[in-house]
Formats: structure tokens, C-alpha cells, sequence
């Protein structure tokens, strides 16, 4: 009898335990009345990801069940969290590397128009100006000899020496040219020191030989270029340079060389982009 006793006791303790260890699971009903409690969105979807396995959850999804959570003034958002209870995957947004090193090469110049020295494994910006400055030259020659001889047109950059300066004899030189522009529309000349200003001529008028337009052939110093990059040009010079003044020369509008334009005048081109330096003893 007593042992009868004791499996019935068992037993009831079974059966009242039992319900305790059903863990609850979230349904439809949970979400309306946590949105009826005035909980945020956040709150109510943080619960519903909070499940630690999808069998924690008895969402009914199906059109009715969407239209009873839609009464029951559940949002889109904590809708969208019952359909898919997943958390949405992290985004990792790179750090957007710095222009300067996601284009940096050590054996290019700065991705910025204009022209630069090497000096050794360093690039030196050779500053550049507009310049549309002309004179009229050769009047006196060409009064002695009664307009037979032509008079000229000279191009200057104030002040006498430039502020660029290189202490190679043969420097070697890079060019980022604008965009639709290239190494031909260079060309690199000697200037003459004329008082406290560096001259060149530009063209020419007058004189048998009627007008000129473009740098003298014998200014002009020959250089290879070779195309190495996007818009980027080296530039070797072909012979060593004498101390003295020079600048690399892109005219607007004109011809690179003298050329003959008998029967008129011209005032050549005293306008462009220059880039002067000095080349010292």
C-alpha cells in the first residue's frame, strides 16, 4: 500500500512540474500586446531576435495572420522581423583609402598638372605662370637697313633669374599634361637675360622675308618623351645644359617653330604656360 502511495505522489509531482519546464513560446499574440504596451519597434524586434533557436517562436505569417498583426497596429518593421527573425547581415564599410596612397607611385609625379624635376628619388614641383606679356624688338636693325630686316616680338618673365632652380646639368623631368594634351604641345627654350627680365621670341614682322609666328628654331632644346602613365610623360633631355635660363613652353594658338608667312605680319603667340628654372654653375 505504501508503495502505491509513493508512485502516486511521484506521479502528481511529474505532472505538476512538467508545464513549469515548457519554455514559452513567442507568438502573434505576445507582438500585439507588446505593441498595445506602447514598447518601440526596436524593443519588440530586439525580443524577437533575442530567440535563441527558431523553434522558440510560433509566428503565424500567412495572409490572415499578417492582417490580425496589421489590427493589432504591428508595424511594417516588426513585421518584416517576423518573417525573417535573422539579424540582417553586418555591412563592413572599408576606410576610404587616401587618394595620395591609393595613386602613389614612387616613380611618378604627383597626379597634378604641371611639371616636375627629379631630384634623386624626390619630385620638385617646377612652379609654372600665364603669362601673356610681348614686346616689340629689332627696330634699330631694321631702321639701318630700311625695313629690309624684320623686327621681332619677345615674349618675357619678369625678374632676372628664376625662382626654380636645379643643380643638375641633365635633369630628368616628368610632365602630368591636362586632360587631351600631351608631351608635343611642349617645347623647352633658352631665355635671354634682358635687365631684370628673361626674354624669347615669339615671331616676327616686316623685312623681305614678310612675318613669323613661333620660337626660334635655334632657342628650341631637343628632348625625348615617353608616354608612362596616364597623362604622365618623362622627359629626357639630349644634351647637358650650360648655366643659364630655360623654361619649358606651352603656347596657346600658335606653331611650335617659325614658320614663313610672306606678304603679311604676325605677332606670334606671347600667351600660353610657361615653366621656367635655372640651371646653375
Amino acid at each position: 500500500m505504501k508503495k502505491f502511495a509513493t508512485l502516486f505522489l511521484l506521479i502528481a509531482l511529474s505532472s505538476f512540474a512538467w508545464p513549469q519546464q515548457i519554455s514559452h513560446r513567442l507568438n502573434n499574440k505576445d507582438i500585439i500586446d507588446m505593441v498595445a504596451l506602447g514598447l518601440s519597434d526596436d524593443v519588440i524586434i530586439a525580443k524577437i531576435r533575442s530567440a535563441s533557436k527558431p523553434e522558440d517562436l510560433a509566428f503565424d505569417t500567412s495572409t490572415e495572420g499578417l492582417k490580425q498583426l496589421k489590427a493589432g497596429n504591428v508595424s511594417d518593421a516588426v513585421l518584416k522581423a517576423m518573417i525573417n527573425p535573422a539579424p540582417a547581415p553586418a555591412i563592413t564599410v572599408a576606410a576610404p583609402a587616401a587618394a595620395s596612397t591609393a595613386t602613389a607611385d614612387p616613380n611618378l609625379p604627383p597626379q597634378e598638372v604641371g611639371v616636375y624635376w627629379k631630384d634623386s628619388k624626390t619630385f620638385m614641383r617646377v612652379e609654372g605662370e600665364i603669362f601673356s606679356q610681348a614686346k616689340a624688338g629689332g627696330r634699330a636693325g631694321s631702321a639701318l637697313t630700311y625695313g629690309l630686316r624684320a623686327q621681332h616680338w619677345d615674349a618675357y618673365i619678369n625678374g632676372p633669374t628664376s625662382r626654380n632652380r636645379i643643380k643638375e646639368a641633365r635633369p630628368l623631368f616628368f610632365f602630368y599634361v591636362p586632360d587631351g594634351a600631351s608631351a608635343s604641345d611642349f617645347i623647352l627654350i633658352k631665355l635671354e637675360k634682358k635687365g631684370n627680365r628673361r626674354e624669347f621670341q615669339v615671331g616676327s614682322f616686316g623685312g623681305i622675308t614678310g612675318g613669323k609666328s613661333g620660337v626660334k628654331r635655334d632657342k628650341e632644346i631637343p628632348f625625348k618623351s615617353e608616354h608612362v602613365a596616364v597623362r604622365t610623360y618623362r622627359i629626357e633631355i639630349d644634351q647637358d645644359l650650360k648655366a643659364g635660363e630655360y623654361a619649358f613652353f606651352m603656347g596657346t594658338g600658335a606653331q611650335a617653330m617659325m614658320s614663313s608667312n610672306r606678304g603679311g605680319s604676325s605677332g606670334g603667340s606671347a600667351s600660353g604656360r610657361i615653366y621656367d628654372f635655372t640651371i646653375q654653375e
